[in-house]
């Protein structure tokens, strides 16, 4: 969506209705000063080279050029051999060059370090604070209340727990939600005088 107003023979005036051009094609110039400072056309310079029928690589400078890459590297490279038979200026040689002041960041710093890609995460698996067994946590353990599973997987008795008072059957151990009076299957139920303590 370039409009281009010839000047004279070399020169146009592109406009593309934000920031207009006016190129010269023979100082390959324009007024948008990305032509001289690139050395490659810009977007005015390609409208006026479209509209006057001129390849573009014509006005791209050498150095852009595949001829100009080989020419740098024609020559001879000699090695520059080990670092004892440099000759560097006594003046350079016995400048310092420190690294730069480090600047700590803002905010608490990480203590754990972030795993690199592909590098195992290994999930912490969770242990019960009330039988020390795996797998589970407080909330959902199936060991009875006043009771602790040993090393030995025998059931020992404790007192260490406190117990909390049924709201529905007034019985200590459990809970409303928990509550096993009324219920038909006898399986791993227990009652409250088998409890330690009550």
């Amino acid at each position: 969506m370039f409009t281009v107003r010839p000047v004279d023979v070399n020169e146009f005036l592109v406009k593309d209705g934000d920031k207009d051009g006016l190129v010269n094609l023979i100082e390959r110039t324009c007024t948008c000063r990305e032509f001289q400072i690139d050395m490659l056309p810009c977007k005015h310079a390609l409208a006026a080279l479209y509209a006057c029928r001129k390849p573009f690589i014509d006005f791209c400078s050498d150095h852009y050029k595949k001829s100009s890459l080989v020419e740098a590297y024609s020559g001879v490279i000699r090695p520059v051999g080990h670092k004892s038979e440099w000759g560097v200026p006594e003046d350079i040689n016995s400048k310092v060059v420190n690294a730069p002041p480090w600047v700590s960041q803002a905010g608490q710093p990480k203590k754990s370090r972030i795993p690199s890609s592909g590098e195992y995460r290994g999930k912490k698996s969770r242990t019960c604070s009330w039988c020390k067994q795996a797998g589970h946590n407080s909330q959902n353990c199936s060991t009875p209340l006043g009771f602790t599973v040993s090393s030995t997987s025998e059931t020992q008795p404790t007192q260490t727990r406190k117990q909390c008072k049924c709201g529905g059957c007034m019985g200590l151990g459990h809970n409303k939600q928990t509550c096993f009076h009324g219920q038909t299957s006898t399986t791993d139920s227990w009652h409250d005088e088998d409890v330690i303590g009550v």
